[in-house]
């Protein structure tokens, strides 16, 4: 035997559909177009028809394609998808127990580096669209007495997604969703916060914007810092132990 012991051999649909997957990630095969037919993809990999199968199953469980049916049908590629990102990201942190306490340490770390990244590296086009999200926040706050918590967790998500690493990028759309649950979880179990706590958070929302335009790295990721603790001590208190597998079957959360 060739294999070592331990070591799995992939399955020849998982190969194929590794190939597959690679020519639709570089742009081979553009969104809106179909992979090749059937008995073309089996001539081309030589494989059986049930591997195909099989192989294009797993790429349609990725999202990474739309399987349609009769005459004109077949597997057409579309763009990935943030929603299969967040998803596989929460089944896996249900699967290990993760709290909010968890993914909370783990954004604690995250974003006051993001937060240096964007005043270094993009400090004009991730400044710009955080300061208009902190102005949005702020016209918000003129009719209600909170902060809105799809504002709040965009802010937190496109801090992630402007700081020029693609991979905090990813992250930061796995957890948007958690985050917003989060927000929403700690609205309904507590009293409503006072107009005063929220007009301090958007500030410092701009303060933060300012600072990553004026491509002020250490103050940014200092300030983000203290901001995250202060944060912490206002949203986690009761609900760090709150299991992520709680606040995703909880459809009120959504």
């Amino acid at each position: 035997m060739n294999s070592k012991p331990g070591v799995r051999v992939p399955k020849a649909a998982e190969i194929v559909a590794g190939k597959l997957r690679r020519s639709i990630v570089d742009g081979s095969i553009e969104p809106g177009n179909f992979l090749p037919s059937e008995a073309k993809m089996i001539e081309l990999f030589e494989v059986s028809r049930p591997t195909i199968r099989e192989a294009i199953r797993i790429l349609e469980f990725e999202n990474l394609i739309n399987v349609t049916r009769g005459a004109r049908g077949g597997a057409v590629v579309q763009p990935p998808s943030p929603d299969f990102v967040s998803k596989a990201v929460g089944v896996a942190l249900q699967t290990t127990n993760a709290t909010l306490g968890d993914v909370y340490a783990a954004r604690a770390v995250l974003e006051p580096a993001a937060a240096g990244m964007a005043a270094k590296f993009r400090s004009e086009e991730a400044g710009t669209k955080l300061l208009n999200q902190a102005e949005k926040e702020a016209e918000t706050l003129k009719n209600q007495i909170r902060l809105n918590a799809n504002d709040a967790a965009d802010f937190h998500r496109l801090l992630l997604s402007e700081c020029g690493n693609k991979t905090f990028a990813l992250l930061g759309v796995a957890l948007h969703d958690l985050v917003l649950r989060h927000l929403k979880l700690f609205h309904q179990t507590r009293a409503p916060s006072e107009a005063q706590r929220s007009r301090s958070g958007v500030r410092s929302h701009e303060k933060l914007a300012n600072l990553i335009l004026r491509g002020e790295a250490e103050e940014a990721e200092a300030h983000w810092r203290r901001h995250m603790d202060k944060l912490a001590e206002i949203i986690l208190p009761g609900l760090e132990k709150t299991s992520v597998l709680e606040v995703l079957d909880n459809t009120s959360w959504m």
